[in-house]
């Protein structure tokens, strides 16, 4: 009995070990990529960006955020990345962003199942956490919080890591136009989540490639697609070259 006592205690004590909180915003460099566009909006179609999370302070208003900046480069540089915010998270688990005007929750981790939530962009919808999974990436357990409105699906929270639509879309296309999808997750080097479902295989190239040349065959681009330069080479004298969007 004693025997069987201390092995249980073990067992149960070694499980405990295994799932420990991890915050979104926490010591290290963070790095998102992510695939975001609008439906119905033309001018804003798809767009492909990369976001890094680092260990600088900004204070903001009275409260001290880490530096948030977006980038296009493979390599993360903040003397070329722009700053555009930054994000906290306080002791409730609460994780909040400030992008320009911008300023909210964006995840709350300390939710439980049955839970409901609001946000102001929805002031219609009621939001209500479904399930909550813990789940292994890389070796690392996770809680993973299905939230759904209206019966519909509108985010998949991940501990850690953020939401599968995108850094900071709280909810998505099921509640708005806008969508989004999480590609990579980089902490200090290391790749600890990938979802390539929306096209791509890396973490650095765009999904979308300049459209092929079928008018002219003399007129050769490459490589296709590009996160960096492009070639052009033509038989013909090339007079203007125009770029629509990227």
């Amino acid at each position: 009995v004693l025997g069987f006592l201390l092995t249980s205690l073990f067992s149960v004590n070694s499980y405990s070990q295994e799932y420990e909180y991890i915050p979104m915003v926490k010591p290290g460099l963070q790095l998102w990529t992510c695939d975001e566009g609008y439906y119905g909006h033309d001018d804003e179609a798809y767009r492909f960006r990369r976001y890094a999370l680092t260990d600088e302070d900004t204070i903001i208003e009275n409260e001290t955020y880490k530096k948030l900046y977006s980038f296009t480069n493979s390599e993360f540089d903040p003397t070329t990345a722009t700053c555009i915010g930054g994000m906290r998270e306080n002791a409730q688990k609460q994780v909040f962003y400030r992008v320009g005007e911008t300023n909210k929750m964006i995840y709350d981790f300390s939710l439980s199942i049955g839970d409901t939530l609001y946000d102001s962009d929805y002031p219609d919808l009621i939001f209500q956490v479904e399930d909550i999974d813990t789940i292994n990436y890389n070796g690392i357990q996770r809680r993973e919080f299905t939230i759904l409105t209206n019966g519909l699906m509108a985010a998949i929270w991940i501990e850690g890591i953020g939401n599968y639509e995108g850094l900071y879309y709280p909810f998505h296309t099921n509640t708005a136009e806008n969508w989004g999808n999480t590609r990579c997750y980089i902490y200090n080097g290391d790749l600890l989540y990938s979802n390539y479902s929306h096209g791509g295989n890396n973490c650095i190239d765009p999904l979308m490639g300049v459209e092929n040349i079928s008018e002219d065959n003399s007129i050769t681009l490459y490589p296709n697609p590009t996160s960096k330069d492009v070639n052009i080479s033509s038989e013909n004298i090339i007079n203007s070259i125009e770029v629509f969007n990227s």
